[in-house]
């Protein structure tokens, strides 16, 4: 898989990272991912020219890597996913020794 250019793609979002945390990727073809667990499914395209593509309204409309692209590059294994995944966990557990 060629690597995608996340800054160019819009970053990583904390919001969007949080939600798709509770979405399912499901590999239908090499880069290509059928993602549910929201309101519909949608389809998510990362072998798009250094940019990820989704059919969803946020991604269409904003230009930015949404919650269904970053469900799709964790399943990848997305190394800069995985590691700001590693930043919410620890945020967390900061608020909770903090309570």
């Amino acid at each position: 898989m060629m690597m995608i250019d996340i800054e160019r793609a819009g970053g990583i979002e904390t919001g969007r990272l949080e939600r798709c945390l509770g979405l399912a990727a499901e590999r239908v073809g090499p880069g290509r991912y059928r993602v549910v667990g929201g309101t519909e499914p949608h389809w998510v395209d990362l072998r798009s020219r250094l940019v990820p593509r989704c059919d969803c309204g946020d991604h269409l409309w904003r230009e930015r890597v949404c919650k269904h692209i970053l469900a799709a590059l964790l399943r990848e294994g997305d190394e800069r996913v995985i590691r700001e995944i590693s930043g919410l966990v620890r945020q967390l557990r900061d608020r909770v020794r903090a309570a």
